[in-house]
């Protein structure tokens, strides 16, 4: 078969596994044709394979991101484009480094480091400043929980790594003659093993309860290129507590509302007293009718450094007077007693709210993204983990947080809310994925998430992953849910994305061999 086909091939068998796009089982296929692929230039072409190797793995992964991400391009057609292309190009590199290994080894060497340098790839993009853990393969089963209930032992690298040997040994089954009756007694284990193993543990949890909560889930669903800059805040902190008010009663301990539902402009205080926030005061105001009710909304908050304090590297100065100040993607939490706490969105997306590798790109804060009301580097800086009432201790994720696994690691929390404002996506698949995505953080953590968005998909998910409540896109409503909190603790909640830095070793190992090989052979 022509070598561009089984780029192509490859590529669109990503794009048709993929979450609210395709069915996920054919993505234990979809490495194949570029296996087959690499196996036919090292064949062909010994010495000058690496270049074609890089280059028909590099289309068939430009195709995976942008048919699975093109909803990027309603918020900014030059992010897009820089996210399809380095997504792509990291990709690319892995596979190329994956054949260079084999080169120098053999096949079986070759294909336990494909695994091992793909997982590295994705921890990688886990932990640096062009964080983008969106396609990682992990992710694929996100609509399937049932079937990767062992997530709260591997995390969602767990998922990457079963799809990752599924294909090698698919691969082999398909192109290697010899052993063949033993490599599909294998894969046919290392397929169905894991599913049956994960509708034993799916069918025998037991729900643990410490405590049943009655939670209000507001959706204002304003629409963040149209109205949500435009209309003045007031009208919509009145509107949004008028919605509020239909489900809350007596009864309700907490109100969650989506990120930056607050648009006041608030200037954090170090006192908590917060007493010239309008916002703030009209939520005590609701508080004082119903005193049992806890608050968690979305804000842009701003916080002055004063003369002698030690600035953070995102701070910006007002207009040449030396005065310096931060932005936050904050969420806000209203205890019942008063207290005001924040917590500042850590995990910032690339472009839209940081510059990357701000050392050489600082000068480059005007093609960021206004996503926000506010552009540039936003800060990120914390004190607060988690925010405690009721005997309870809840977990904040805003946004784009809700895509790591390890936001959660080694914190003992009942629950979890995502905050998010999913409207920029338009009706695309976009606000279908980041929900999607919350059902694997249920499993990874076993903990109950409820979920606010602006506009997207506003619901809870259980500690199996099962969706509870839901609502549909571009929909104002409110609801109301009795939730149960625990607090168990995972071994993925203890240890986080232990396959990742194990796999991260083994490829340092591989990347030395070659070096020393390197060393010793020039030629």
């Amino acid at each position: 078969m022509k070598k561009i086909y089984l780029s192509l091939i490859s590529g669109f068998l990503f794009v048709i596994s993929w979450v609210s796009i395709g069915f996920f089982p054919f993505i234990f296929f979809a490495f194949i044709p570029l296996l087959a692929l690499e196996a036919q230039l090292s064949k062909t072409l010994r010495f000058s394979s690496g270049k074609y190797v890089f280059l028909y793995s590099f289309i068939s992964f430009l195709i995976f991101n942008f048919f699975t991400t093109y909803w990027i391009c309603h918020a900014t057609i030059f992010g897009a484009i820089m996210a399809f292309l380095i997504n792509s190009l990291l990709m690319a590199f892995a596979f190329y480094l994956f054949h260079k290994i084999k080169s120098q080894t053999n096949n079986r060497l070759g294909y336990i480091a494909f695994v091992a340098v793909w997982i590295t790839m994705e921890y990688l993009h886990l932990n640096w400043d062009l964080s983008w853990p969106w396609l990682t393969l992990g992710n694929v089963f996100a609509n399937f929980p049932i079937i990767v209930q062992w997530y709260e032992f591997t995390g969602f690298l767990g998922g990457s790594l079963w799809v990752l040997i599924l294909n090698v040994y698919l691969f082999e089954i398909i192109y290697i003659k010899n052993r063949k009756n033993k490599l599909i007694k294998v894969a046919f284990f290392g397929l169905f093993f894991p599913i049956v193993f994960s509708v034993f543990l799916y069918s025998n949890y037991e729900y643990i309860k410490k405590e049943i909560l009655n939670i209000v889930v507001v959706q204002p669903n304003v629409d963040p290129y149209k109205d949500k800059f435009v209309i003045s805040y007031e009208k919509q902190l009145n509107d949004f507590i008028s919605l509020s008010k239909k489900k809350i009663t007596n009864n309700t301990s907490l109100l969650v509302g989506p990120e930056t539902a607050i648009l006041e402009q608030i200037w954090e205080d170090k006192d908590n007293r917060y007493n010239n926030s309008l916002s703030i005061l009209k939520f005590r105001e609701l508080q004082k009718q119903f005193p049992n009710l806890n608050i968690l909304v979305g804000a842009t908050t701003y916080r002055l450094f004063h003369e002698n304090e030690k600035k953070s590297s995102t701070a910006r100065e007002i207009r040449d007077k030396n005065i310096f100040y931060d932005v936050y993607n904050s969420a806000i939490f209203i205890s019942k007693e008063g207290g005001v706490q924040i917590y500042h969105k850590t995990k910032l997306v690339p472009g839209a709210e940081k510059i990357p590798f701000p050392y050489f790109f600082n000068n480059l804060s005007f093609l960021s993204v206004n996503l926000g009301g506010v552009s540039g580097s936003l800060g990120s800086d914390n004190s607060i983990e988690k925010f405690s009432f009721s005997n309870v201790n809840l977990l904040p994720l805003i946004c784009y947080e809700s895509i790591y696994g390890e936001s959660g690691l080694q914190k003992k929390i009942n629950l979890i809310s995502v905050i998010t404002n999913d409207g920029w996506w338009k009706e695309t698949a976009g606000y279908k994925q980041h929900f999607a995505y919350s059902r694997l953080r249920s499993v990874e953590q076993r903990k109950t998430i409820i979920r606010s968005a602006n506009t997207g998909i506003s619901g809870v998910i259980d500690e199996r992953g099962n969706i509870l409540k839901q609502t549909k896109w571009d929909e104002e409503t409110v609801f109301s849910v009795n939730v149960n909190t625990n607090e168990n603790s995972t071994f993925y909640n203890k240890y986080g994305d232990y396959i990742g830095r194990i796999s991260s070793f083994i490829s340092v190992l591989f990347i030395l061999m070659l070096l020393v090989r390197k060393i010793k052979n020039p030629n």
